[in-house]
């Protein structure tokens, strides 16, 4: 008798569910929202480097056949970055089809905000191709 009725009040209290519920829910939107920020800035990074690289072509287009310093020069103005330390420029010639264009691939390690395991960075990473070798 004192075991049914201390069963039926115990499944009738409802006090603490809310508590609960929420700390079962704020991970997840926690987690969704910081996932959120670090999409959208490793995108915009993205964005910058494909606008650098484009002005690396765009050196090219412009000057004929600039050299590769002038064309660094003009990428890592276009980045507009202080710390510029982990950008790399690869500026190369390739022939296809008996025309010669220069490769210019432009990579950043990108560093995450809250790293997940094993992924503490991205490496992005961007090529443009131009005519004018």
């Amino acid at each position: 008798m004192f075991m049914s009725r201390v069963k039926s009040q115990f499944s009738q209290n409802r006090s603490g569910s809310a508590a609960v519920e929420f700390a079962i829910i704020c991970p997840l939107i926690i987690a969704l929202t910081i996932g959120t920020f670090e999409v959208g800035l490793s995108l915009y990074e993205r964005n910058r480097l494909s606008a650098a690289s484009s002005a690396g072509a765009r050196q090219i287009v412009l000057t004929g056949t600039a050299d590769d310093s002038a064309i660094e020069a003009a990428i890592r103005d276009a980045y507009k970055d202080d710390e510029q330390s982990d950008l790399q420029v690869i500026i190369s010639t390739e022939t296809i089809s008996a025309h010669k264009f220069k490769k210019i691939q432009v990579t950043y390690n990108y560093d995450l905000i809250i790293g997940f395991g094993r992924f503490k960075s991205l490496v992005l990473t961007n090529t443009r191709y131009a005519a004018g070798a």
